[in-house]
């Protein structure tokens, strides 16, 4: 075997873990999937992908969760069900530890709670970000494609890390509104950035990004709270700046790696492209 045949298992054990969150996931089980042996398995996943698969499991379902919160009435105790906690008390305590206040707080007065608000509340009374109009030259990604879920493109991003060997910026590409398309129809693309005459293989394709003048958001904390700053942005600060979007869909670059940084401090650029 060689390391794109090793690849290809993590992203079989990668793809087990999104489509079973919900259940318990044993290890000897993900052993299977990645047809190793359980004594080693493990090591070589750790060694891959920066962190252990108890982590990645962890990490999934407190993302999960938080998404549940700021977007759903469901009752915390079920938020922790599908979360995979056997006790609404031990995942208090996990989703404290990862995102610096418990469930209930966090579902409150995340920045999620001021995008409910939003219809009744002016854009401009949203908290705001920076933003800044930056020229970028252009940008090539090799991609994998995903459909549905936005919260669950991690899954296509576990593909092209592992299967493109040239590291670079982790960017993503979202071609529909979350508010205006169903669920489960939601197109998006998850890249890494690579040379302009890097060749690009299949399963893979590769996207162009324009060159040109971008709105350029630059937002910190969990992802599932993003909507807030979305908001703000196209009600409060583009009405504002005299430009026009052009048409291209959003970007989203990833500054630091979710696997080993807390949510609070996870950093994200909200990249739109401008008129001329």
């Amino acid at each position: 075997m060689n390391r794109a045949d090793y690849a290809r298992q993590l992203v079989d054990v990668s793809d087990f873990i999104y489509d079973h969150l919900d259940e318990q996931l044993e290890l000897f089980r993900l052993a299977e999937v990645a047809h190793l042996s359980p004594f080693h398995w493990h090591r070589v996943y750790r060694a891959m992908s920066g962190e252990t698969a108890a982590d990645t499991v962890r990490r999934l379902r407190l993302q999960r969760a938080a998404g549940y919160l700021a977007d759903t009435t469901m009752p915390v105790r079920e938020v922790a069900a599908r979360a995979g906690f056997a006790s609404t008390e031990v995942f208090s305590r996990t989703f404290r530890a990862a995102y610096g206040m418990p469930p209930a707080q966090y579902r409150r007065t995340g920045d999620h709670a001021h995008y409910r608000a939003a219809p009744s509340t002016p854009a401009s009374e949203l908290p705001a970000h920076p933003v800044g109009v930056r020229r970028v030259g252009q940008r090539v990604i090799a991609a994998s494609a995903h459909r549905g879920a936005y919260v669950d493109i991690g899954r296509a991003f576990t593909r092209v890390r592992e299967g493109v060997a040239t590291p670079g910026s982790m960017i993503a590409v979202y071609l529909d509104d979350p508010e205006a398309a169903p669920e489960a129809e939601l197109r998006s693309a998850a890249g890494i950035e690579i040379a302009a005459d890097a060749p690009v293989c299949a399963p893979f394709e590769r996207i162009v990004l324009p060159g040109g003048e971008y709105a350029v958001l630059s937002y910190r904390g969990p992802y599932a709270s993003m909507r807030s700053a979305y908001t703000w942005f196209y009600g409060s600060w583009l009405p504002q700046s005299g430009r026009v979007p052009a048409d291209h869909p959003v970007v989203e670059e990833y500054l630091n790696d979710p696997a080993g940084t807390p949510p609070s401090d996870l950093r994200t650029d909200i990249m739109v492209l401008l008129e001329r």
